[in-house]
């Protein structure tokens, strides 16, 4: 064996570069793997926002609406924007504003669906109130409306039950069940 390597050593070096460079050429032509950089991250996760303002006034429809949040994040495609401690004012043409506040939401750019969640609290500019745990403005129809618990209460009244569809351009309001009304002040004279 000896004999072999001290005559052919060129020839077993050289075998042995060549594999080594075929192994080298060989993970090469594998996809690299990539390194999440922080700011891979975050572009992979959308767009992070502090302190937003965002107006949503389309011509087309009837009712403004304007979005305070203390921060949101803008889907990667764009498409979505959720955001935390939020402020909205529904704002239709001709008709007392309703502001709605609480803890956390979702607008859906594609469909107008904005959702709202978290110790949910409504107020009208002519004084009345409501409050519920989530609720679902649709813009296209101008509609606020959820199943859940709600209580509404006025100068001289507050409802509860379950369910609530307000339709903020024509100030209708409608609790769908199990409601229970109470009536403040001085007993009519009948």
């Amino acid at each position: 064996m000896k004999k072999f390597l001290r005559k052919h050593w060129p020839l077993v070096a050289m075998g042995f570069l060549l594999v080594t460079v075929m192994a080298f050429l060989f993970q090469a032509g594998k996809e690299p793997l990539k390194q999440a950089v922080p700011q891979d991250k975050e572009s992979e996760q959308g767009i992070r926002l502090k302190d937003i303002h965002y107006v949503q006034d389309d011509p087309a429809q009837k009712v403004k609406w304007v979005l305070d949040a203390s921060e949101a994040k803008l889907s990667k495609d764009q498409q979505i924007v959720t955001f935390v401690n939020f402020h909205v004012a529904l704002q239709p043409e001709n008709r007392p504003a309703v502001t709605v506040q609480g803890k956390e939401g979702e607008f859906d750019k594609s469909t107008g669906r904005l959702l709202l969640q978290g110790d949910i609290l409504g107020e009208t500019e002519d004084g009345y109130r409501f409050t519920t745990e989530q609720a679902v403005y649709n813009h296209k129809q101008g509609c606020l409306e959820t199943d859940r618990a709600v209580k509404i209460s006025g100068a001289s009244f507050s409802i509860e039950g379950k369910g609530l569809f307000l339709d903020v351009g024509k100030e209708k309001l409608r609790v769908l069940s199990k409601v229970t009304t109470l009536l403040h002040g001085e007993p009519p004279i009948l």
